[in-house]
This record gives C-alpha cells, sequence and structure tokens, in this order.
C-alpha cells in the first residue's frame, strides 16, 4: 500500500509503503527501490508473488515483501497485465510517448527468461489494457472518443457491446471479464454498468443503485473491482451531493439472478478510495471509518476492522506470502 508518509520522491524512490501480513498482524513500512512519481496507469500490479511497478528505470519488479533487490524487465515504463500467469506485456510507443503509434507489445515473464515475441497493434489503437483469454483488451480511438475493442493478432478489432456510446467509461479487468460504464455524465457518475465475459459473449448489465448518483468511472488498474474467481464485482458508486466526492462500495454476484448491488458495510469513503480482493476471493479489503482498512468476508458478511492505517492509497495490492 502506498504512498505512506510526506510524499518526496529521490533517487532512491518515493515514500515508502506499508506491508501488512494479515496473517501475523505485523505491519512493517519498507521502500520500493527506485520507484517514480508519475500518472503511469497500470502504476503498481501484483503479479503472482511480485510486485511490478514503474521504476527509475523502466517497468521493474520485486518480491511482494519488497524484501529482495528489484530486477529491470523493460526500459519502457509503459506495462500491462497478462492472460499468462506470471507474465505481464511490455508496451512501447514511437518517441517512447505515451499514445504515439506504432505501438509494440511483447510479452515478458516476471520470475525471468527470455521474452516472447513482439507485436505490433493495429492502427487506431491508443493503447493495450491488459491481456485477456480471448486476445489483447485495447483502448480503440473513434473520432474523438474512445473506445474498448478486443484484438488478436491476424483480425480485425472487434469493439466491446455499447463500448463505442457516447459517455463510455473504463472501470476493470480480468483475463476473462471486462467491467465498464456506459452511460455516464460529463462529471463522472456512469448510469448502467457492463460486465462482458470475453470467451462467452455473455453481456451482464447492473443499473446504478437507487439513491446514487451513479457508478464511479475508476479507471483501469487503480483497483481490483473484479473478485480472482470472476465471480463478484466491487465498485463505488456516488453519492449525494456530487460536490462532496463521496462514494459507497457496492457488490455484485454475478453468479445470482437478480444480481442486485449490495453496500458493503462501512464503506462510505472518497470515490477515488482503494479496494483489493485476498488472493483467494474471500475477503474484500476498503476504506473503513477511522482512516483504517476494514475487511468484509463475502460468504458469511462479517465485517472486521484492523489497526491498519488508512486511507489515500495511490496503490493497494494483496499477494499471497511465502507461506502459501
Amino acid at each position: 500500500m502506498w504512498p505512506v508518509g510526506y510524499p518526496l520522491f529521490t533517487s532512491a524512490g518515493g515514500p515508502p509503503a506499508y506491508v501488512d501480513d494479515l496473517t501475523t498482524g505485523h505491519l512493517s513500512r519498507r521502500q520500493v527501490p527506485g520507484i517514480v512519481g508519475c500518472d503511469c496507469q497500470p502504476y503498481l500490479i501484483g503479479v503472482s508473488r511480485r510486485l511490478v511497478y514503474v521504476g527509475a528505470g523502466g517497468t521493474t519488479v520485486i518480491p511482494a515483501d519488497l524484501a529482495g533487490k528489484p530486477r529491470v524487465l523493460g526500459t519502457t515504463p509503459f506495462f500491462a497485465p497478462a492472460a499468462a500467469p506470471g507474465h505481464i506485456w511490455l508496451v512501447r510507443y514511437r518517441g517512447g510517448y505515451l499514445g504515439q503509434a506504432p505501438v509494440r507489445v511483447r510479452p515478458v515473464p516476471v520470475t525471468g527468461g527470455p521474452p516472447g515475441q513482439a507485436v505490433t497493434l493495429p492502427a487506431g489503437a491508443g493503447g493495450v489494457i491488459r491481456g485477456t483469454d480471448a486476445g489483447l483488451l485495447l483502448e480503440v480511438r473513434h473520432g474523438r472518443s474512445v473506445g474498448l475493442a478486443l484484438w488478436a493478432p491476424g483480425s480485425a478489432p472487434a469493439n466491446l457491446p455499447h463500448a463505442r456510446a457516447s459517455g463510455a467509461s473504463a472501470l476493470g479487468a480480468t483475463s476473462l471479464l471486462v467491467a465498464y460504464g456506459t452511460g455516464c455524465s460529463p462529471d463522472g457518475p456512469c448510469q448502467m454498468l457492463r460486465i462482458f465475459n470475453v470467451v462467452t459473449g455473455r453481456l451482464v448489465s447492473v443499473p446504478a443503485p437507487p439513491g446514487t448518483a451513479g457508478w464511479v468511472p475508476n479507471q483501469f488498474d487503480l483497483f481490483s473491482k473484479i473478485s480472482p474467481d470472476n465471480q463478484l464485482i466491487a465498485a463505488y458508486a456516488a453519492t449525494q451531493p456530487l460536490r462532496k466526492g463521496r462514494g459507497r462500495l457496492y457488490l455484485i454476484r454475478l453468479t445470482s439472478p437478480s444480481r442486485r448491488a449490495r453496500a458493503v458495510p462501512a464503506s462510505a469513503a472518497p470515490s477515488y478510495a482503494r479496494t483489493a480482493w485476498s488472493p483467494k476471493g474471500s475477503w474484500l479489503l476498503y476504506q473503513g471509518p477511522r482512516m483504517h482498512l476494514w475487511a468484509y468476508q463475502v460468504t458469511t458478511g462479517k465485517v472486521r476492522a484492523s489497526s491498519t492505517p488508512c486511507c489515500g492509497y495511490t496503490a493497494m495490492v494483496a499477494v499471497r506470502n511465502r507461506a502459501g
């Protein structure tokens, strides 16, 4: 969870990070070596039992407990999650500038080993969001608007349903599901949440909860919205008045016939607050009352408050510890 402390960047990195072992309750502060300050997206993600982040030398990997040595995977600061376990996609733009075509991507294992074959994204692709079980999920330009499309080399990009519509906004994705909002107003909230299965083509649509201003369109990879088993969606809905920038966290069970959004207890927070699923998806970690990290057990509805300070994290990632 980062940052902690004064947001000062040096040649050694940024502010220290909290490392919270939820099994033992041990909380420590450690440096993320060489992390740089930027609006990069993604900025820091978990891959297997490692963290991948934007470092001074490019895309960097380190053990998740921050106790080991970092290793540069590629000189580009741009990367994306991959569908293949233990891999990411390195993304290179022409001249090193975001959005400049042609865009080339290459799969790289985070544990070491040779990279895969590089491919060039099709014309109109602004960048790759992540790898999926049906190809790469791309941002594709349509005039002045940007939509979402799936693409496999040798084929034409396939637009996601409703994703070309005016007012569409990205929310989250896994290798199987893509969540995005439609009917989004200029000031942010979206009236409909769409969840698209990239393998079956099944589309689930969930309206914003009654009494809210709409779903908060947090961008991809700012927090983990979809549970590891692809059964649950966690998303913030904006509360009134909008000028206060507040939201409440809701859960949607995709296997439920009603798919009704259920509010998470004690989850009122700034609408940009981060959440994280436990590695097995049994707990949802989120910003709770009294500026501490809380956890919600999805099978029982139990809520637990921790002593871990919270919030305003730039990134919050949960990974398995070395003991399993």
